[in-house]
């Protein structure tokens, strides 16, 4: 190895073993962020007007307004940064190395090239290294690839300079973990020059692009602000024009009364607020959103390109098929490494252990013919029961060495299986190869292991499994007769070279193997593999000795049958693959696993629909190789692939790249260093928690506490409730704030005075209407959110409805409004106070009524929830009772208002404008709603025309069945909220 001096040389010259994440998000970053965007900057505008017209009460508001907006937004992403923190520092990166002649453990940031690093089963590789000494060395490199299969290491040149990096079998990388073996490397590169390393760097490169929200209100920002000029204008010339008011300072003060009006002070605040009960919403389902924008954002989600290993599937090998030919198939339950599960037969029915001689026989042999362990603890117990295991085979005592504590990619590697509500499983872990641990596990399911079987079977000697006949054999001695036993498992075709019986009745006869049984066998491993599974076949044959060499052993054996072994799909992917078509989303599987099983995992799961024929799927089903040698003018004229295997880190940056060029809105699901840009790049970006890379984490805009699929439908599902409930209370707050601009302009214009005071604009924007704003934010979840009959994937905000909603009851507000101040001072000779209080009780009230109607936009408004509204019965109280406090406290009366409380008469105007409103506003609604029922049908027409996924079938052929499916849904979209 190195001298230490050396090694410092170059780490000074080189650096240290690390790339650069930036270590998260800088606190003043996020400060900056939400103090400086654009609605803030209205309200500084107005802010500024106010100190000029003297008017200081109002400037202190806003800036009061200000600073409570950017303390919520700030405290809530300041919060999931910390919480991030917390992530990056679970880890504990130390490796073992030689160094001055001897065998050292040092951090792995110390690394240099040159140094040589000694690696076994568990630890994690701390840099990239050629590898100059092998024994049995296997990594798993489904971080860095995709692939779930252990990569086996050779010692041999490569001479391509081309080669995949899956393919470069002598280079160890960075962050992969071994799962098999040991051996020492050379360290070729460390930090940023790394493959990982290289990844991180292209995170810098990828910029994120605003989020429909931010874009929205900076969009509805400068509407307000042009429409503030022009009222201000108007304002002006006209009140100047009528010889009303000089210009200054009075025509002034009217001007900043009509800014105030026209802009939502509130509006940042409660969408703030609607955010971060929406961020807990999803905490409390394990999803930790780290930007409180990307919560809306989901809402308009189209496309989900996620990866498949350890998202979609459980990321570990499992058994799950056990082929026995001439008896039949028999299917294996269970999840991820517990140790129990039922053996059913193909009628469904359990097996009984003593009826089923040569299954239990083969599923021996596969849990025997094995070096693996399932044990129950951490993942240094787990070391530590490996090695005693190889102690005791080896029968001579092994030279302790120090240990590398692997990070929690390492010790997750084949850690225990989440439920879907994110509680941890019993501690059960895997050492080994991850096949070879599924196979133990199936041996527990029935009660085989090695530690139980001792008192019958005794391990005589091992051949290894070898790369060039692909098949691995020991020999056991049975205790019960003291005869020797060859169990011999490995590729089918492989297997069979060997053997020259079989096993179809009773083990002590197996029969010659013929041609016929060969058809047989050859048949049932088409339709395992056929189905996603990795395939093994099982044999024994009878010795006289334990000696001999493997040529001599391992023949003549007789055939006993198959098992598959696959990363079977999360429980419950399935069911939320269909929720995702039913809300009209597509879901594209990127992946690096191999295209055969990438398409039958899609099929399985329901990301290739069952009606598409084969010449759609070959369309929809690519490799990476023929994604990426698409010319741009051919990739803008195809159906995007639904699966794309082989994915390398590019290719899922350009399927992402393509989506968003299209106006598609993209969710990247990903946990791979390989995933990392596409997910810095997508609209949302998703990593898992659990056994995600840091360097992923630091790339994402929400992070899945339990790595589940379904946590991400949840989330999508909690954003579309939010989408829904910010245009509900921006409806409410626009109408509010276009009244009474209008009131004051319109007045104006036609030569009245001013019918609201700058103050009490002020108080019906903050104190008034932001409660029920907030309330409105926080609506229950409701069924059709994710129906596409009923709501359009891609929904644009301000849809034409949307907007004739706000015009129309912002005009009938005013005209209300107006009414009241009219009748006041012309029809009860009122003084100007009094008749400006008139005009704010109308207003006040009929806005705290109106928060009813936005309660249920489409419908009657006491079918939407109305009697489990309690917190909004309490707003509108409460809104209304503060008249009262503005009306009866004399110094906040004469000296803050500058209004006359208003007597009975205005009260009974008042009551009959709330009434008229409330009538008009529920016969617009039943007016309206053919006409939306019409363009329902249209938007769907129109996507179904440019489906070719089949998520859109016609609507009289899914409208029972979309019914169906959403009755359940009805209960389980519960808001945080009863309101």
């Amino acid at each position: 190895g190195l001298t230490s001096d050396a090694a410092a040389q170059l780490l000074s010259s080189h650096g240290k073993n690390a790339f650069d994440t930036k270590g998260g998000v800088k606190w003043y970053t996020i400060f900056a962020y939400h103090a400086f965007n654009f609605m803030n900057l209205v309200l500084l505008v107005a802010m500024a007007l106010s100190f000029v017209v003297l008017a200081y009460i109002d400037a202190g508001v806003v800036i009061f307004v200000i600073i409570i907006n950017t303390l919520i937004g700030f405290r809530q992403e300041y919060k999931s940064e910390k919480t991030m923190e917390a992530l990056r520092n679970m880890s504990t990166p130390t490796c073992r190395v030689l160094r001055d002649g001897e065998t050292k453990e040092i951090e792995s940031t110390e690394l240099v090239p040159g140094d040589i690093i000694l690696v076994k089963e568990g630890d994690s590789i701390p840099a990239d290294a050629r590898v100059v000494r092998v024994n049995g060395l296997e990594t798993d490199e489904a971080i860095l690839t995709g692939e779930t299969v252990p990569v086996k290491k050779k010692l041999d040149a490569i001479t391509e300079p081309d080669t995949p990096l899956g393919d470069r079998k002598n280079i160890v990388y960075m962050g992969t973990n071994v799962s098999k073996g040991k051996g020492r490397a050379v360290v070729v590169a460390t930090g940023n020059d790394t493959e990982m390393g290289k990844i991180a760097s292209t995170l810098n490169k990828a910029k994120k692009t605003r989020t429909p929200l931010q874009k929205r209100l900076d969009r509805l920002g400068v509407i307000l602000s042009g429409l503030a000029v022009l009222f201000i204008a108007i304002v002006l010339l006209t009140g100047w024009a009528w010889g009303t008011w000089a210009v200054y300072p009075e025509g002034l003060r009217v001007a900043v009364s009509v800014a105030v009006a026209i802009i939502p002070q509130s509006v940042v605040v409660v969408v703030t607020l609607t955010l971060t009960v929406g961020v807990r919403t999803m905490a409390e389902r394990h999803a930790l959103v780290r930007k409180l924008n990307a919560v809306e954002t989901l809402g308009n989600i189209t496309n989900i390109c996620t990866d498949k290993t350890g998202t979609l599937t459980q990321g570990k090998m499992v058994a799950t098929s056990v082929a026995i030919p001439f008896k039949g198939v028999y299917r294996v339950e269970g999840e991820g490494l517990e140790p129990h599960g039922a053996i059913k037969d193909s009628e469904g029915n359990e097996i009984e252990k003593e009826s089923h001689e040569i299954l239990i026989r083969a599923i021996t042999i596969a849990a025997l013919c094995n070096t693996s362990q399932l044990v129950e603890g951490s993942e240094e117990e787990a070391s530590s029961s490996q090695e005693k295991a190889k102690e005791e085979g080896k029968g001579k005592k092994k030279e302790k060495s120090s240990r590398s504590p692997a990070p929690k990619e390492a010790a997750q590697t084949h850690d225990a299986q989440q439920p879907n509500e994110g509680a941890p499983a019993p501690g059960w872990r895997g050492v080994g190869s991850p096949t070879e641990v599924a196979l133990v596990v199936l041996g527990h399911k029935i009660g085989v292991s090695r530690a139980d079987s001792r008192d019958e079977w005794n391990m005589e000697r091992e051949f290894p499994f070898d790369s060039t006949v692909k098949r691995m054999s020991m020999v056991y001695k049975n205790s019960q007769d003291q005869s020797y036993v060859l169990f011999m498992k490995g590729a089918p075709e492989r297997v069979l070279e060997a053997c020259t019986h079989i096993v179809t009745d009773d083990l002590s006869h197996p029969e010659p193997l013929s041609e016929e049984h060969r058809t047989t066998i050859s048949d049932l491993n088409k339709q395992m593999a056929g189905e996603g599974l990795r395939v093994l076949a099982l044999a024994e044959r009878t010795l006289d000795s334990p000696e001999g060499e493997r040529e001599d052993v391992a023949r003549d054996c007789a055939f006993i049958g198959l098992i598959g072994v696959r990363d079977p799909p999360r429980p419950g992917v399935p069911e939320a693959i269909q929720v995702c078509h039913r809300a009209g989303i597509a879901v594209h599987m990127v992946t690096g696993d191999h295209p055969f099983t990438a398409k039958a995992i899609a099929s399985q799961i329901g990301i290739l629909r069952p009606e598409l024929d084969e010449a759609a799927l070959d369309r929809l089903v690519m490799t990476a190789s023929q994604f990426d040698k698409l010319t741009e003018e051919e990739l803008h004229n195809i159906t995007l692939p639904l699966v794309i295997a082989r994915c390398s880190p590019d290719s899922k940056v350009r399927m992402v790249t393509e989506l968003s060029r299209r106006g598609r809105k993209v969710a990247m699901l990903g946990d791979g260093v390989n995933d990392a840009p596409a997910i810095k790049l997508a609209d949302v970006g998703v990593a898992m928690g659990l056994s995600g890379s840091d360097v992923t984490k630091e790339a994402a805009d929400i992070v899945l506490m339990d790595d589940n699929f379904n946590t991400v439908v949840k989330a999508i599902e909690e954003g579309r409730r939010v989408f829904q409930n910010i245009r509900r209370f921006l409806i409410f707050l626009l109408t509010g704030n276009i009244s009474q601009a209008l009131i004051i302009v319109l007045s104006i214009a036609f030569s009245l005075r001013t019918p609201l005071t700058p103050e009490e604009v002020l108080w019906v924007n903050l104190i008034v209407s932001a409660p029920p704003a907030f309330i409105l934010g926080t609506v229950p979840g409701r069924a059709w959110y994710m129906d596409k009959h009923r709501r359009p994937v891609d929904e644009a905000f301000f849809t034409p409805t949307t907007i004739l909603d706000i015009l129309f009851y912002g005009i009938l507000l005013t005209g209300l409004g107006i009414v009241n101040f009219v009748i006041a001072q012309y029809g009860f000779n009122q003084s100007l106070p009094r008749s400006q209080a008139a005009c704010f009780a109308a207003t006040t009230c009929m806005l705290m009524f109106h928060s009813y109607t936005c309660l249920n936009l489409n419908g009657l408004f006491f079918k939407g929830g109305f009697l489990r509204a309690k917190w909004l019965h309490a707003c509108v109280i409460f809104g209304i009772g503060s008249l009262f406090f503005t009306f009866y406290t004399p110094p906040f009366e004469v000296h803050v208002f500058e209004h006359r409380r208003p007597d009975w008469r205005n009260w009974l105007v008042v009551i009959a404008s709330v009434f008229v409103s409330m009538l008009f506003s529920e016969l617009y609604k039943i007016v309206k709603k053919p006409f939306r029922a019409r363009a329902r049908r249209r938007d769907y027409e129109e996507q179904a025309a440019q489906d070719e996924y089949m998520i859109f079938p016609p609507r009289e052929v899914e409208a029972a069945r979309v019914a169906k499916e959403m009755k359940p849904m009805r209960t389980d979209l519960a808001g945080p909220a009863n309101a």
